[in-house]
Parts: C-alpha cells; sequence; structure tokens
C-alpha cells in the first residue's frame, strides 16, 4: 500500500509542477520584434506592442512579414523573433517610445526605426505613415531623426 501512496504523491507533485510552470510561462509577455533589408539599403527595425502569450506574439511577427512579402518581393528577413526582453538597444528604446536617431514610424501597436541613408528614410518614413494612415491607422505619423 505504501508504494502505491508514493506513486500517488508522485504523479500529484509532478502534474502540480507542471501547473506552476504553465502558468510561469503564460504569465509572461512577449516582444514580437523584426529586422528587414530593402535593397535601397534601408534596413527596418520593429517592435510591436508585447503580447501575453508566446503563441500571440509569433502570430504578430507573421502578420506583419506577410504584408512586407507583398509589398516588398526583394526585401529580406533579417530577422523576426518573439523575446521576453529587448536585447538591442535600438529596439528597446523604440519599446519605451525614446527618441532615437532615426526616422520613426509610430503607428498604434508599433514603431518602427528606419535605418539608412537620411534623407532616403525620411521619405520612406513618410510614405509608410501615410500607407498606414489610408489604411485606417489614423495616428500613424513619421518621426524625424533626432541628432
Amino acid at each position: 500500500m505504501k508504494k502505491w501512496l508514493k506513486i500517488g504523491i508522485g504523479v500529484a507533485l509532478a502534474v502540480a509542477a507542471g501547473f506552476v510552470a504553465h502558468m510561469h510561462v503564460v504569465a509572461q509577455t512577449y516582444y514580437p520584434s523584426l529586422r528587414v533589408q530593402a535593397p535601397e539599403g534601408l534596413v527596418y527595425v520593429v517592435v510591436q506592442d508585447e503580447r501575453a502569450e508566446r503563441r500571440e506574439c509569433g502570430a504578430a511577427n507573421e502578420r506583419f512579414l506577410s504584408r512586407i512579402k507583398q509589398g516588398c518581393k526583394e526585401c529580406r528577413i533579417l530577422v523576426a523573433r518573439c523575446t521576453r526582453e529587448l536585447e538591442e538597444p535600438l529596439e528597446r528604446d523604440l519599446s519605451r517610445a525614446t527618441p532615437v536617431k532615426h526616422a520613426t514610424v509610430v503607428a498604434p501597436g508599433m514603431r518602427m526605426a528606419i535605418v539608412g541613408p537620411q534623407p532616403l528614410a525620411e521619405k520612406s518614413c513618410e510614405l509608410i505613415a501615410q500607407e498606414a494612415q489610408k489604411q485606417g491607422a489614423g495616428s500613424a505619423a513619421c518621426r524625424r531623426a533626432s541628432l
């Protein structure tokens, strides 16, 4: 009888540990972030609003990437990831809405820094903000680089 009791306690502890581990993972937030290189030499660094689940984060990146792939067949996806902490200083600054030294598109749910030659980056920024407004992101705007 003692053997079955020990097995029962072991199973109960394993189930409890699994539940606690699951709750820990579910309670964490993830940041969808992307880095895309355009053929004209610009690099787009995108940070979207944090997501409560890793699956939601991946889906947010996929939705964003599908629009990029439709609009820019020659673009290269350099990075698409979901992280619990943003590792790169530019990504952290974008997530905090800190002014950056690059032209930046600010729209509901995302911020996008455009890295590259300044006149071209700013023109791209303006065009992206205008297009986002046409597609329903009324408060999309281009912020010029802060020097």
